[in-house]
C-alpha cells in the first residue's frame, strides 16, 4: 500500500487539521451531510501516512465582513485525498472606488509521489479559525469520497 512521506511538520499540521474537523462537528450550524463529509476527512486523516483510496475532501471557514463600500472575505481550506494532503488561506477586497483583489498566502501541499510545498505558518492556524468562527464564519465542506469502509 502506499504512503505518503511525512515529517513531524506535517503531522503537526494534521493534527490542526483533525482538530479543526472536531471543532466543526461540535458546531450548532452543522448539516448531517457535513458530518458524513468530515467524517471520510477525519477517517483519511487518522489513516495517514497511510493512503486511503477514494478518499476526496474538503473542509474549512469561509468570513466575510463589509458594506456595499468595502467588504472583504478570509478562508482556511483543508483538503485530504489519496494523493495529498493540504491547507490553503486566501481571500479577497473590494473597495467600490477602486475595485478588488484577490490573494493567497503560503500552504501547505504534501503529495504521494514525494512533492511538497511547506510554508504556511502553522502556530496561529487553529486560533485564526476559532476566531472566524466566532464572528459568524461559514462552514463549507465538500466530499466527493467512495471510501470502501471495511
Amino acid at each position: 500500500m502506499e504512503e505518503f512521506e511525512l515529517t513531524d511538520d506535517d503531522f503537526y499540521a494534521i493534527g490542526i487539521a483533525k482538530n479543526t474537523a472536531r471543532r466543526f462537528l461540535k458546531h450548532p450550524q452543522i448539516t448531517p451531510q457535513q458530518v458524513i463529509g468530515l467524517g471520510n476527512a477525519l477517517y483519511a486523516l487518522e489513516r495517514l501516512p497511510l493512503v486511503t483510496p477514494g478518499s476526496c475532501s474538503e473542509f474549512g471557514i469561509v468570513y466575510r465582513a463589509g458594506t456595499e463600500e468595502f467588504s472583504e472575505m478570509r478562508c482556511i481550506d483543508f483538503k485530504v485525498s489519496e494523493s495529498a494532503f493540504g491547507i490553503s488561506k486566501g481571500g479577497s477586497v473590494y473597495d467600490k472606488a477602486v475595485g478588488g483583489d484577490t490573494f493567497s498566502e503560503p500552504g501547505w501541499v504534501v503529495e504521494v509521489g514525494g512533492y511538497r510545498s511547506t510554508e504556511c505558518e502553522l502556530y496561529d492556524l487553529e486560533d485564526s479559525i476559532a476566531e472566524y468562527l466566532n464572528l459568524g464564519a461559514e462552514i463549507e465542506v465538500c466530499d466527493e469520497s467512495e471510501i470502501d469502509y471495511e
